[in-house]
């Protein structure tokens, strides 16, 4: 089968700013290499209902089309090896939905367009969640893409979990990432905060975004956060973070930090 992709070189700086990009919008199939000390090659595939993204039209590119088994993101998946996401829960990548009854596992079927769990900022909010949460706690996922980190909470003894994301097709993939593991996510299609109902409060608020989509709602949820709740925010590059926080002085108190080579992740309590 015929895949197209698109190739663009770029430094080191530049090379974040599109993996960023593309993360934040769902183009998870992206391959790196090193092409002299300063440069790299990247280049990402497109799905087969996936055009060029125009937020990439202002980089130098150049299209492309290469004949690829049609299963190879199977064979992608099959190759994916279980790994510890956090301290005490290991993440079991699987082929098909199958439910997964290991004690302290974790299972998703990995999905080009919603994310494997191996990513860093993944890793960072998962574990800073797994931190926070309290047994009983109630929970909200703004952009939950597969689900796994509302998931993850009610496997570490959350009361409810709440998955916000604006995609239908997300919604679906977090009801199965529940019924693989065994658990309930109250999962609603939701542009940003747009579906939470009056009254509804939450001890922890997770969001796993880019900066640019973070600061377009995170002071909302001091309506939503309970007075002694936290929120982590995590998907936000190192060379960004301190001018995101300050914009949210008013608002928060920074509580703690993580970080995983160019990412950053944060622990912010409500004023």
């Amino acid at each position: 089968m015929l895949y197209k992709y698109f190739t663009l070189y770029a430094d080191e700086k530049i090379l974040e700013e599109i993996d960023e990009l593309c993360f934040s919008e769902g183009f998870y199939s992206i391959f790196s290499e090193v092409i002299d000390s300063n440069l790299w090659r990247v280049k990402v595939y497109l799905e087969p209902d996936q055009e060029f993204p125009p937020f990439l039209s202002g980089y130098p590119f150049e299209l492309g089309g290469e004949e690829l088994e049609e299963n190879w993101w199977k064979k992608f998946k099959e190759n994916l090896k279980p790994f510890m996401l956090t301290h005490h829960t290991k993440l079991i990548p699987l082929e098909e939905p199958n439910q997964i009854t290991e004690e302290g596992a974790l299972g998703i079927v990995p999905g080009s367009a919603f994310g494997t769990g191996l990513h860093e900022t993944t890793k960072l909010a998962s574990r800073l969640l797994e931190k926070h949460m309290e047994p009983g706690a109630f929970v909200l996922d703004v952009g939950s893409g597969t689900g796994i980190l509302s998931a993850l909470a009610l496997k570490r003894g959350a009361k409810k979990a709440v998955a916000l994301d604006i995609d239908p097709a997300a919604v679906e993939k977090c009801q199965e990432t529940a019924w693989i593991n065994g658990v309930s996510i109250d999962a609603r299609v939701s542009n940003f905060l747009s579906a939470l109902k009056p009254g509804e409060r939450f001890n922890v608020i997770v969001s796993n975004m880019i900066v640019e989509l973070l600061e377009r709602f995170v002071k909302e949820t001091t309506h939503y956060l309970k007075s002694d709740g936290v929120i982590i925010l995590s998907g936000i590059l190192k060379e960004k973070f301190d001018a995101f926080v300050t914009t949210l002085e008013d608002s928060f108190s920074l509580l703690e930090t993580e970080e995983m080579n160019e990412w950053k992740a944060a622990v912010l309590k409500k004023r």
